[in-house]
């Protein structure tokens, strides 16, 4: 049994080997996707957000978050059903042009003065999905195009790809606002972009990856309670992916509601000017991914080494109190400095050490389960981690109160 085990994956790693610079323009078309949605997904995350925090105040704030959540788990659900039987290709051109033309509509609604919120609204679920939904489906494609062997020597470029991306986006969210006003243009006029990134992004790929492994899903009939009931056995079979569920839900519980209390608490320091909340977003969020990525390219993999994956996961939560124990002395004497620190050490913890952690935990999994486990561990988590996180900041704003938030944070975080 061991043998037949390890046989294919030492033909790979030879296969790897000899193929390398080929490999590379194999995971080329994904790469690129990749990079191109991440640009979109953070500058319009942070656009977004600038916009709702100033315009809405925080009782619409935590609306669209929570909404966002919904949003997440219902699309999740409706790909969850057919991400594993379905041909990859055609489906991700219907996605992305579906994806492409909401943009449009939103990105009209945000720029009509009496639209503004319902526009900005749907430009946020929409940043949440690009967020969340659309990479998973290109790391599907590019999981069924290597073997195990390949995928490890190519994984890491294609994800830097994904950094590459978020980086610009976020340096784009940070200097538009001085560009904007520049050209007294509307700040939300940067977004014009969006939905032709995501149509061409959809006819290109399924057009690059013709004749790949990654065009064929498993052509398996099942029904949603089948693929529900599959990935429930995989992690109730095997304790460590039951311990990772829970895990996951829970920190994503405490650092959603974290990001929620560091929203409110620039806005209360730095007024209601959406260019300058953007510019805070934008800086804030791009030092955390320079951070980030630096500390992925020099430390992960030593840490991973000599914690193993479930140690390396164990550190976010830990950073999790700490950020929240920042923000909240942020918030409270008014110093914007803090509020930064404490959820810049989430996010860079997050994007680097987290994210490496789970896909490493992820490349263990048997392929035609793969793209099913990823909404469990990834998706399920932020999904009830946002509405969940809505909540407790609510019932924070409706005292008026930030120490209740805090509290839930820490229970959660450290559960």
């Amino acid at each position: 049994g061991e043998q037949e085990e390890t046989a294919p994956r030492e033909r790979g790693e030879l296969r790897a080997t000899v193929a390398g610079p080929s490999l590379r323009r194999r995971a080329l078309p994904t790469a690129l996707a990749l990079g191109a949605m991440s640009i979109t997904a953070f500058l319009t995350q942070i656009t977004a957000a600038s916009q709702l925090v100033t315009a809405a105040g925080p009782g619409w704030l935590l609306g669209f978050y929570a909404l966002g959540g919904v949003g997440l788990l219902a699309m999740g659900a409706v790909q969850f059903g057919f991400i594993d039987q379905q041909a990859r290709l055609p489906m991700i051109r219907v996605v992305m042009i579906g994806y492409g033309l909401l943009f449009a509509v939103a990105v009209m609604l945000s720029l009509a003065s009496p639209w503004l919120l319902v526009g900005v609204g749907l430009l946020w679920l929409l940043a949440e999905q690009t967020n969340y939904l659309v990479p998973l489906l290109v790391w599907t494609l590019a999981g069924d195009e290597f073997n195990v062997a390949e995928g490890r020597k190519v994984f890491p470029w294609i994800a830097t790809f994904g950094y590459a991306g978020q980086v610009l986006g976020l340096a784009v969210a940070t200097v538009s606002p001085w560009l904007m006003e520049g050209l007294e243009a509307p700040l939300l006029l940067v977004l014009v972009l969006n939905p032709i990134t995501c149509i061409v992004v959809g006819i290109w790929l399924a057009k690059s990856l013709k004749g790949t492994s990654a065009a064929h899903g498993l052509a398996k009939e099942e029904s949603f309670r089948q693929s529900l009931d599959s990935a429930r056995d995989f992690v109730q079979g095997v304790p460590v992916w039951r311990h990772l569920l829970l895990g996951s839900m829970f920190t994503f519980i405490a650092g959603m509601t974290l990001f929620v209390m560091y929203l409110g608490g620039v806005r209360e320091i730095v007024g209601d000017d959406p260019a300058t909340v953007q510019r805070v977003f934008g800086l804030v969020g791009l030092l955390a991914c320079l951070a980030g990525w630096a500390f992925s390219v020099l430390g992960v993999g030593k840490l991973l080494e000599k914690w193993g994956i479930p140690g390396t996961l164990l550190i976010l939560p830990i950073v999790t109190v700490i950020g929240a124990v920042l923000v909240l002395a942020g918030v409270l004497s008014e110093v914007l400095l803090l509020v930064a620190i404490g959820m810049g050490l989430w996010l860079a913890q997050r994007w680097s050490v987290d994210r490496v952690a789970r896909r490493a935990a992820l490349a263990l999994v048997p392929n035609e389960r793969r793209a099913r486990l990823y909404f469990l561990l990834e998706l399920a988590p932020v999904g009830i981690g946002l509405i969940v996180g809505a909540g407790a900041a609510a019932i924070g704003v409706w005292l008026g109160l930030a120490w209740p938030v805090l509290v839930v944070i820490i229970i959660v975080a450290l559960a």
